[in-house]
């Protein structure tokens, strides 16, 4: 993960980029010395009253009454309650790809959840004990609203590693990624990108590739497709036009770029986020012409 403003907008790109399915949802009664084996996908839970133990990440971590653990990935965890507890569980899948998802860390833990964040654990509550149907657009959005409160409030709590939310030192590289990311259309090439930042071809692409992890090319081809997301599920632009906005030269073009990113045609993901879909969003913009 690559970000180069400064952590809140950082932060705000990553939160701006999450996005989450609801996938079903439990409600564990244990007593004490019972176990739990939740299924393998993404999942959030909450602990109402006791005390447990979460086995199957890399440390296993205790959890008391209020507190919350959202892990991101595809985990095989087990819950032990080591008192009679009472644990509320989201089971999720990701229904996004690209550098926002990839910087969510293995696991978000805040204690006293319940406390210092009460909107976001009413909101959890009520997806498992009281939403008669929490499956499509609601779930989804519900369970994505609640997994970027934890993350932020695991950030400002100052539980994120230091480099979680990486920084370009280099003025040159820095100004650069900051030119990519005011005008992804632009056909930009490595020369064009050298000369923003006053360095060589030849050097530039090597610290550009240092500093980032990416190479300039795919930097900037992964910075479209993740705006071409969020576009595609905010907006009803049509899919042609948000594909010229990017720097696509054609529909066909940025659909296979799409496809390959996300394993979804853009047309899919519009239908699959529950995005806006009125006649703009299919209308091909040159039959008005």
């Amino acid at each position: 993960m690559s970000l180069v403003d400064s952590d809140a907008r950082g932060l705000e790109e990553v939160l701006a980029g999450l996005r989450w399915r609801f996938a079903g949802r439990d409600e564990f009664v244990l007593a004490a010395g019972g176990w739990a084996h939740p299924a393998g996908e993404s999942s959030a839970l909450i602990v109402l009253d006791g005390l447990i133990r979460v086995e199957g990440l890399a440390v296993p971590e205790d959890l008391a009454c209020g507190d919350f653990l959202f892990v991101p990935g595809a985990h095989r965890c087990a819950v032990q309650a080591l008192a009679d507890s009472t644990v509320l569980h989201v089971r999720l899948t990701p229904a996004a790809t690209g550098s926002a998802m990839a910087a969510l860390p293995e696991r978000v833990l805040l204690t006293d959840f319940v406390r210092h964040s009460p909107l976001a654990a009413t909101m959890f509550r009520h997806l498992v004990q009281e939403c008669a149907d929490p499956f499509g657009v609601q779930g989804d959005r519900v369970a994505t609203l609640i997994a970027a409160m934890a993350v932020e409030a695991w950030h400002a709590l100052g539980c994120a590693p230091k480099r979680w939310l990486l920084r370009v030192d280099e003025p040159g590289i820095a100004r650069a990624v900051a030119a990519i990311h005011a005008d992804p259309g632009r056909d930009w090439t490595v020369e064009a990108l050298a000369r923003v930042a006053l360095a060589s071809r030849s050097g530039f692409a090597a610290r550009f590739q240092s500093a980032t992890g990416r190479t300039p090319g795919r930097y900037l081809t992964e910075l479209r497709l993740d705006r071409a997301q969020h576009a595609l599920a905010e907006t009803d632009a049509a899919i042609a036009t948000i594909a010229r906005r990017l720097g696509y030269r054609s529909e066909t073009a940025f659909g296979r770029a799409f496809r390959r990113h996300t394993g979804r045609t853009p047309s899919q993901w519009r239908r699959e986020t529950g995005a806006p879909s009125g006649e703009a969003a299919e209308r091909d913009p040159r039959a008005a012409s």
